[in-house]
């Protein structure tokens, strides 16, 4: 996409295409697919050509209502990027309400396509860690349940981003993700005698499991979407039922040994 000019003239085409970013940002970043689709409408309406915009999982297509130009842009689902889902809303908001100009609105999204927005990976695996301990604070684990709980987040985190940066297969990282955490937690347990197991797991695959998946899968069904959101959940049953066998696998190799 070619960033305009302050002397630009908008044709067509150029607003399809700004217009069809937007909504692939939106749905790399793990935006429910009813919201992708009015988000693009409104950036349409607001740039003076009326668009039809309709989303599958893995495509977004936008067609003009008065035209007969229709884009189709594909898009590899990666996961959830809540900083890029906000800016986008927020560029097309202050588009609508005028506060931004439609130059701004295009070198905005160019540069949110160049250089994607994200919390830094020791961030990431910190907050990891952080949250595979939750689930301690309302249960019955032991301070070294706790501490461990810890260090198997993280654990479990890396291996699921090591795993992600370097294999294209799906649902290889969750599967490497559990099975990491099942060897740590295996591990502590024959070392440190009082920990338990189950409880550890449990709180080590927080991270990893596919929450807001599920929560907008629901939405989706709920707001209509039928079909985007049975793919979403199958999507999410299929992560679930790989972090599982990770760690089942995990259990019976050091069980087998």
């Amino acid at each position: 996409m070619t960033t305009p000019t302050s002397q630009t003239v908008y044709t067509e085409s150029d607003i399809i295409n700004v217009a069809t970013e937007a909504g692939r940002l939106l749905l790399l970043g793990g935006a429910e697919s009813f919201r992708i689709e009015e988000t693009v409408e409104h950036i349409g309406k607001s740039l003076g050509l009326p668009l039809t915009c309709y989303v599958t999982m893995t495509a977004v297509v936008v067609s003009a209502n008065n035209g007969v130009q229709t884009k189709l842009v594909k898009a590899r689902i990666s996961g959830f990027n809540l900083q890029t889902v906000d800016r986008v809303n927020s560029l097309s908001r202050d588009l609508v309400a005028g506060t931004i100009s439609p130059d701004a609105f295009y070198v905005a999204i160019d540069d949110l396509k160049q250089r994607v927005v994200d919390f830094p990976l020791a961030v990431k695996v910190l907050s990891a860690g952080l949250v595979a301990m939750a689930p301690s604070l309302i249960g019955q684990g032991t301070g070294l349940d706790f501490v461990l709980m810890f260090f198997a987040g993280i654990i479990g985190y890396l291996c699921y981003v090591m795993t992600d940066r370097y294999s294209k297969t799906p649902y290889a990282p969750e599967f490497i993700g559990g099975f990491g955490i099942g060897l740590f937690v295996l591990m502590s347990h024959s070392l440190l005698s009082g920990s338990s197991s189950l409880s550890i797991i449990l709180g080590a695959v927080m991270p990893l499991v596919p929450g807001l998946a599920m929560t907008n899968a629901i939405r989706e069904i709920i707001m209509g979407d039928v079909l985007s959101g049975l793919v979403r959940s199958i999507n999410a049953l299929l992560v679930v039922s790989s972090l599982v066998t990770g760690v089942w696998l995990a259990l019976e190799i050091v069980n087998f040994v």
